[in-house]
């Protein structure tokens, strides 16, 4: 700007003296010097002008708004450095300032945020839950939540960081670095310190690491392709905190959305090292395991609904001293495990939705599905791989969504049926047959778009049988009133959510884990408050 007023005030003041100079021999000095006041006077008067019109130029507004899923009321807020090729917005010429009512923006937050993810190519998001709970007699505790549901039932904070930064794109092909922390902070004590001794409910993992590419595969240009601690897409049964696909990998490649006929093509080849016990659980051996995970999903069927096939299979490479350990020292046998299956995911013309998914499985994948809580379909328990796996099979059909039943009134359910014969039970033993129900219904009126009162109701009933015959039963119920504070009226896609609780849960057969509340009951009536946010 210094340097732009003396070159604009030095061309106007020559432009509009020279008809003056050119006459000026026939001009007496008292007219020489009004023609130059005349002059100089029209000279301050466009150099005011261009002044006004460089400050209106370097004005920038901003107006926030919320990014997806959900909208929110727009706020104004200052501006940063950044370049002006990408942040100043001209304002018109004419020299006018803008008006109060002009909050709206050369560019808004969205707009900014899409500008970093697109030309910058940086995106950070995540979750967590956390909260405060009591009961009627000490500490409140959770129970059977993958059976019973989470509302009045969780007393973690979990969390969730994802980093990621495109490293390329060029010619149709980018890549992209991506980083995933995950871990939970205790809500028992004050201090929050991580650490790795076994009573310490604070920890944090790395999950993810690894680069996603697209467009560098010639015969799929519009697949993404990545490599390194990934996984294919987890399906949750959110209300019961586990999930109906998942297979954890320390490291592998993989190839997503490839198309293919009517669908789309997700394969992988996972590679998860477990922990391989000996029949004293005293010793171990570190044993190389290896996965393909294949899915062919967003298979059109009919308006709005489409279907996904599945199919996973994990195999040993034992070394010779492994083999030997045991057929000699006791060490238990691994046996190949498989799994497959269909879901189908109806979505309703009034927003809500419904998934409905059939699984089958043999050997420890077979025993995952007999654990009444956190019934993910692991290949081993926590790392862990023990016990004479059989060749039975166990199924599981799962049913969940959300529907509104009118315009004020949403449901959401998780109902689950599973079986299993001849299977081992990390609960009763080998050759074991096991039956369960899961039921969890959540309806809830809602008041307007921030406002929800409900219930959620849940009820499971488990039964094992030994092979000796002898059975086992696990039931409970659990009844949740609450009411939120939403962004919107979906329950299982709208978040950030406050809610304010009180549960009652009863323990009705405790036989395969003998577990009891405060003072050996088998009751506890709980009141919270909790926090549930994803970004």
């Amino acid at each position: 700007m210094k340097k732009t007023i003396p070159l604009i005030l030095a061309s106007s003041f020559l432009y509009s003296a020279t008809p003056a100079m050119a006459a000026s021999g026939n001009m007496t000095i008292e007219q020489r010097l009004a023609a130059l006041e005349k002059d100089l006077s029209e000279t301050k008067k466009e150099l005011q002008r261009y002044k006004d019109e460089e400050k209106n130029k370097q004005a920038v507004y901003f107006a926030r708004t919320s990014s997806a899923p959900v909208s929110t009321a727009a706020n104004t807020v200052k501006a940063t450095p950044a370049p002006a090729a990408v942040l100043v917005q001209t304002a018109p010429s004419s020299g006018a300032q803008p008006s109060k009512t002009d909050d709206v923006s050369s560019m808004s937050m969205k707009d900014l945020s899409k500008f970093v993810k697109d030309e910058i190519g940086f995106s950070y998001n995540g979750y967590f839950r956390s909260g405060w709970a009591t009961t009627t007699n000490g500490s409140p505790k959770s129970w059977a939540i993958g059976s019973l549901g989470r509302f009045g039932n969780e007393y973690t904070s979990w969390f969730d960081l994802q980093f990621s930064q495109r490293v390329y794109n060029e010619n149709g092909k980018s890549a992209k670095a991506v980083v995933m922390l995950d871990g939970n902070v205790g809500q028992s004590y004050s201090a929050g310190w991580f650490g790795d001794n076994s009573t310490n409910e604070n920890y944090l993992q790395f999950s993810d690491i690894y680069l996603t590419t697209t467009g560098f595969l010639p015969f799929a240009p519009e697949a993404d392709m990545w490599v390194g601690k990934h996984q294919l897409p987890k399906y949750e049964v959110q209300m019961l905190d586990w999930k109906t696909q998942r297979t954890d990998s320390s490291g592998g490649a993989g190839i997503e959305n490839m198309k293919l006929g009517s669908g789309k093509l997700d394969i992988a080849l996972l590679r998860e090292d477990i922990d391989q016990y000996d029949r004293s659980l005293s010793h171990s051996q570190k044993l190389n395991t290896n996965t393909v995970d294949v899915r062919y999903k967003a298979i059109p069927l009919w308006d709005k609904a489409e279907l996904m096939v599945n199919g996973r299979y994990a195999m040993a490479n034992s070394t010779d001293t492994q083999k030997e350990n045991v057929n000699d020292n006791g060490y238990y046998k691994w046996k190949d495990t498989w799994m497959f299956g269909t879901a189908l995911t109806q979505k309703f013309k009034n927003g809500g939705y419904n998934e409905f998914s059939f699984l089958m499985a043999n050997n420890s994948l077979a025993s995952s599905f007999a654990r009444y809580s956190g019934s993910s379909p692991y290949i081993a328990f926590n790392g862990r791989y023990y016990g004479d796996h059989t060749n039975g099979t166990a199924i599981r059909l799962v049913s969940q969504g959300e529907t509104y039943l009118r315009d004020d009134v949403i449901v959401a359910n998780a109902l689950v049926y599973s079986r299993g014969e001849d299977v081992y039970s990390y609960e009763t033993g080998a050759h074991s047959d096991f039956t369960s129900y899961r039921a969890v219904v959540r309806p809830a009126y809602i008041w307007d778009k921030y406002n929800q009162t409900g219930v959620e109701l849940a009820y499971f009933n488990q039964q094992n049988k030994n092979q000796y015959g002898t059975k086992f039963k696990e039931a409970g119920y659990k009844t949740t009133l609450y009411h939120t504070l939403k962004v919107n009226t979906s329950m299982l896609t709208s978040r950030p959510e406050i809610r304010f609780y009180g549960t009652y849960i009863h323990a009705l057969d405790n036989e395969l884990d003998n577990f009891s509340f405060a003072d050996e009951k088998n009751n506890q009536f709980a009141a919270g408050i909790q926090a549930e946010v994803w970004w």
